[in-house]
């Protein structure tokens, strides 16, 4: 070891410096590379509940900040934002100010068109814009980027189609479905869907977003193919062969029974209802088996609960339940609600095994073993 002098001779004092310097250069360098593990391992960070983003860079190195920043703004664009939405400025969420989102018309309805993607894990998001849901479609919206990173951790090759739909008799924006898109496409995406807040009476239409995917959505490469609908009504009855024209372009003859069609989605896509405080839970056991009705009542477990689905769909929960759990260590009862609501399913198998029969399909949890990015 080379002995350093100060400038006064003093041996023992240069060598005390020279270890003491040496030992915390190597302990903190060790201390960075662990924390660097653990950023890696925990792939992205949800950053504060009041929207702050002390850390959203993914491994990847998709830069999830400026996700938060797109849907920002300044006073003078307030305006843009629906008001059941611009409301909420201040409220106990931390939106920090109403978001910009899509206008009437900038994600036009489908009308005439096919939308179709060569992905084998395609993942439809079709989500209730009418006013009973009130702040849950820009929650969505403003996390929605949030997902990429993760959701690719279980479905490799995976692209997504985020779908609005409302009350198909009385709103202007009653079916919006973009093209399916994956990583930073889907924040433009999110721009232009227009969150319409409306609805008529107490049924909305997601028959619609059945029948639209059921006849116009093509995922010939498809092996683990997803369809999630967010919403708290049940549908209504029948879907008027008179609405078919209007938002799809379909000349048909005859109207169709609302829960037909939802239960022959089945058959081409694992669909889960997720249920906002388990509204409606009693019409849509008569349409699903009990697994693939999922209660939620905290909007800001959103993104979690999309994920823990697709994780479960493919034999990952496990996996799921260890990085949630790490992602939130400072907020477990998060992760115990998610987790709760997942499982309930196995509850449900063992008390309702005779009410499961009522879907003509249900989910499968066997799938393939998802890719691991890490």
């Amino acid at each position: 070891m080379a002995i350093y002098y100060d400038v006064g001779g003093n041996v023992a004092t240069a060598i005390f410096s020279y270890l003491f310097v040496n030992f915390h250069y190597t302990f903190f360098r060790r201390i960075g590379a662990k924390n660097a593990e653990r950023r890696m391992a925990m792939s992205y960070s949800w950053g504060s509940d009041t929207g702050g983003s002390s850390d959203l860079k993914s491994s990847l190195g998709y830069d999830y900040a400026s996700a938060r920043a797109e849907y920002s703004h300044s006073a003078s664009r307030r305006s843009t934002s629906p008001s059941h939405l611009r409301r909420h400025e201040s409220d106990s969420y931390g939106y920090g100010g109403a978001k910009v989102y899509g206008s009437l018309g900038s994600t036009p309805a489908p009308i005439g068109k096919d939308t179709d993607t060569k992905s084998t894990h395609p993942i439809v998001i079709a989500m209730d814009v009418t006013g009973s849901m009130g702040m849950w479609p820009g929650m969505l919206l403003e996390r929605f980027a949030l997902l990429g990173t993760e959701v690719g951790r279980y479905a490799p090759n995976y692209e997504i189609c985020l779908t609005a739909f409302g009350d198909a008799y009385c709103d202007s924006a009653a079916l919006q479905v973009p093209k399916f898109a994956s990583g930073p496409e889907l924040e433009e995406i999110c721009a232009k869907l227009y969150p319409e807040g409306n609805g008529g009476d107490t049924s909305e239409d997601p028959s619609l977003v059945a029948y639209y995917f059921l006849n116009h959505c093509k995922i010939n490469e498809a092996v683990k193919p997803i369809l999630l609908l967010i919403t708290d009504a049940p549908c209504h009855t029948h879907l008027d062969a008179s609405v078919i024209k209007k938002w799809t372009g379909d000349k048909v003859d005859q109207n169709h029974d609302s829960i037909d069609l939802l239960k022959k989605l089945s058959e081409k896509f694992s669909v889960y209802v997720i249920l906002r405080n388990n509204s409606s839970a009693e019409w849509w056991s008569g349409v699903y088996n009990p697994e693939q009705i999922k209660a939620l009542y905290e909007p800001r477990d959103i993104i979690e609960m999309i994920i823990g689905i697709v994780a479960s769909e493919v034999g990952e929960i496990k996996d799921f339940e260890m990085r949630s759990s790490k992602r939130h260590e400072d907020k477990p009862d998060r992760v115990e609600r998610v987790m709760k609501s997942l499982r309930s399913e196995d509850d449900d198998a063992d008390s309702d095994s005779e009410e499961a029969g009522k879907s003509t399909t249900s989910s499968s949890k066997s799938g393939m073993k998802s890719k691991k990015l890490i």
